[in-house]
């Protein structure tokens, strides 16, 4: 299905292609647009070129681009773009149909995503009461677990963990006997399976991990897999967060789903503006993911 994020204000693959933590002071350029920064033959990049690349990411990372190092990166980028460009041109590659078609098509996603922008730049933002009742709605997406810091030793026999356990009250180390014997893989970090919230462990482990205490360990406990000793390093109980926590995040959330919105309206008044008939038999398969770039289906991410 199309979704809106991609049509978006991400024009460009730059974004994925450069870090996006910035060094160094941000320092405000005042040099001309039509100041020439590198030549590659008769073509040339201006300043009016890295701005417009600049202007082209997400607001919230246009910073980057004004440090001494992102306008380098973004320079070093548009030239490497012309140069590879050109070589490619030299050897044909633009004239096969399949290089045709695809040519189009890019060029029409481009577009399709710059008139998605000028028609969406103006959506308003979140108020808080959406922020509010959207954290109140959804509180479980934003806890956060309890969760157990566990090691433990597995063997196939009833003898084996007898051994064990007579091994463990003689004295010797959990880490030595789990590198020694176990046969799960975590076997070579001496049974370390590190923090396992609640519900992602076998459910007769999970049984007896969550009411043991701290530095204690149990067993035998057996599973489909054999037997079972564990020790618990350590617990953490279950958080909520605080809204302060995540309203930027509850507000990015807001505006995707209103820019989706936005965007399945525009284009079904298109479709019917332009009288667009889908000729798919019923016979194929509708899951069909549509080409990165042309509409992602992911949400935003914590």
């Amino acid at each position: 299905m199309l979704t809106f994020r991609n049509i978006s204000l991400n024009m460009v693959v730059f974004v994925l292609l450069v870090p996006l933590c910035a060094s160094g002071a941000f320092g405000q350029q005042t040099v001309p647009d039509d100041q020439v920064l590198a030549k590659i033959g008769t073509k040339t990049v201006t300043e009016g070129d890295l701005k417009q690349m600049a202007n082209a990411v997400p607001e919230k990372f246009r910073y980057y681009y004004q440090t001494p190092e992102g306008r380098r990166q973004t320079l070093d980028y548009i030239v490497n773009i012309y140069i590879l460009a050109a070589e490619a041109e030299k050897e044909g590659l633009d004239k096969s149909p399949d290089s045709q078609k695809l040519l189009a098509f890019t060029r029409n996603d481009l577009l399709a995503r710059m008139l998605l922008e000028k028609m969406t730049k103006d959506s308003p933002a979140p108020t808080d009461v959406e922020t509010k009742k959207y954290f109140e709605q959804n509180k479980a997406e934003f806890s956060t677990p309890e969760s157990v810091k566990l090691r433990h030793i597995l063997v196939e026999t009833e003898k084996e963990i007898k051994d064990v356990l007579a091994r463990l009250k003689k004295g010797d180390k959990f880490e030595d006997i789990a590198s020694q014997v176990s046969i799960c893989p975590s076997k070579v970090r001496g049974g370390d399976l590190d923090w396992m919230p609640r519900g992602s462990l076998v459910p007769e482990i999970e049984d007896v991990a969550y009411k043991m205490n701290k530095g204690q360990i149990e067993g035998p406990v057996k599973t489909k897999f054999g037997y079972h000793v564990l020790y618990l390093e350590d617990k953490k109980p279950g958080e909520e967060a605080s809204f302060d926590q995540v309203k930027d995040y509850i507000v990015e959330q807001l505006k995707y789903q209103k820019q989706q919105e936005q965007y399945e309206k525009i284009a079904d008044s298109l479709r019917k503006k332009m009288n667009v008939q889908i000729l798919l038999p019923n016979d194929t398969p509708q899951a069909l993911e549509v080409a990165p770039g042309a509409g992602p289906t992911a949400k935003p991410k914590n």
